[in-house]
């Protein structure tokens, strides 16, 4: 390193003295320690060889295996069942300090749907067969 640059790194170090003693630092650490921090060295990660990361590769699974089954059915959920967390969460959001009225009426819409459908999906049969029934 030349001579120049070294003098002009310390003159550096003396202006950084100069400023943390005008800052009135409680714990003003050495400049040195400051510009050149002990654990600053450890926290660096370490590289890995070639070796490491082609093994790292191998472990991981195949694409096909990753991919969610495809052929899995979803549970089966009643319109009361989507009824009741729709209607807790609409009660949610009209209690919230932010009311955020599109979404309470979004959810008004979908509870409208899910009643709807429900209704839909029942048959309509005679009072006789009603009366069968039981």
């Amino acid at each position: 390193m030349p001579l120049e640059q070294e003098i002009g790194g310390v003159q550096d170090i003396h202006k950084l003295k100069e400023v943390i003693f005008d800052l009135h630092y409680r714990n003003a650490m050495d400049v040195e320690h400051i510009l050149n921090y002990p654990s600053e060295n450890e926290s660096l990660m370490e590289s890995s060889t070639d070796d490491i990361i082609i093994q790292g590769i191998m472990d991981l699974p195949a694409d096909d295996e990753q991919d969610p089954d495809d052929s899995s059915v979803l549970p089966h959920v009643s319109p009361k069942d989507a009824f009741l967390p729709v209607d807790t969460l609409k009660n949610y959001l009209i209690q919230h300090e932010k009311n955020i009225t599109d979404l309470v009426y979004t959810l008004l819409n979908v509870k409208d749907e899910i009643v709807f459908d429900s209704y839909a999906k029942k048959k309509q049969i005679t009072i006789d067969a009603y009366f069968r029934k039981e």
